[in-house]
């Protein structure tokens, strides 16, 4: 049985009469990298604060590695959080911001650092200020990844790069995990890019957990059916519709649903098409208020 990370319970945060946490309980076990999931708005920036105590909730509990976290510098050691925006001083120089990270873990490694700055094309003399929006998110990753903290939180960390430097990212990120087992938590709105990466999935809507479920078994439950109305709507019938939509004389539903042998028999018919939903498109549909 995997050591529990994380674990919340009724954890509630308002903002005066503003909701932005209610009663969200998750667990979340140890050496996994989980993708954290919502819409704007939908309270993933209050739950990552709260963790990594830069605020304190309303009402709940947090405990990370079994311990509340709460002013507790022997559990805050072990987590690295790289929020979107960070309060780096602007004249400093990256190569000083590197250093003045390894103060702060114990695990931090100054040599991966300097390979990662090379390999992503961050000048480590240039001022902070003096950085575009992308190599800002670089320096993040470079300092997330080289702390080899217990808990490393990402919230949107490839914001203002392109495709092939994402693309990097996740593959640096992938081969370090393997080398060095720890958990990853990344909220991120490219969902469909960084899928692949994530391990399990954490849902968020309107300061309330929707679904936690391993990335695999969250594809196998999602699927298309479409074909003439009668067809679909004999085929669906019982499971968990989540969107419908007619297109001529093809009427094309959105299922998730656990599905067994019996079910996938219905919907295996000649007159049906049974295709995969986008991680993408599922998250909208899950996220959505109709």
């Amino acid at each position: 049985m995997s050591e529990v990370l994380l674990e919340t319970n009724m954890l509630t945060k308002n903002y005066g009469d503003v909701c932005a946490l209610k009663d969200f309980t998750v667990k979340l076990d140890c050496n996994k990298i989980y993708g954290f999931l919502g819409r704007n708005g939908a309270g993933k920036t209050t739950f990552l604060n709260i963790v990594s105590s830069r605020i304190f909730a309303t009402d709940g509990e947090v405990k990370i590695f079994g311990q509340d976290s709460f002013n507790s510098q022997e559990i805050l050691s072990k987590i690295c959080y790289m929020p979107e925006k960070n309060l780096f001083i602007g004249t400093m120089r990256v190569v000083e911001i590197l250093k003045s990270a390894a103060l702060f873990y114990n695990g931090f490694d100054m040599q991966y650092a300097q390979e990662l700055c090379t390999k992503f094309g961050l000048q480590t003399k240039k001022k902070y200020k003096a950085l575009s929006r992308g190599y800002e998110s670089i320096l993040r990753i470079v300092i997330g990844l080289a702390s080899r903290a217990s808990l490393t939180i990402f919230d949107e960390p490839v914001l203002g790069l392109d495709a092939a430097v994402r693309d990097m990212f996740y593959r640096e990120l992938i081969e370090d995990y393997t080398n060095h087992p720890r958990s990853f938590i990344i909220s991120t709105h490219l969902i469909e890019e960084s899928a692949n990466m994530f391990e399990e999935v954490v849902i968020i809507k309107e300061g309330s957990l929707v679904k936690q479920l391993p990335v695999d078994e969250l594809k196998e439950m999602a699927r298309y059916v479409s074909g003439k109305a009668a067809s679909v709507d004999e085929a669906v019938a019982g499971l968990n519709l989540i969107h419908s939509e007619t297109v001529g004389a093809t009427k094309i539903c959105a299922i998730f649903d656990r599905l067994d042998d019996e079910k996938l028999k219905k919907l295996t018919r000649a007159d049906l098409d049974l295709s995969p939903i986008p991680v993408q498109k599922l998250f909208i549909y899950l996220t959505s208020n109709n």
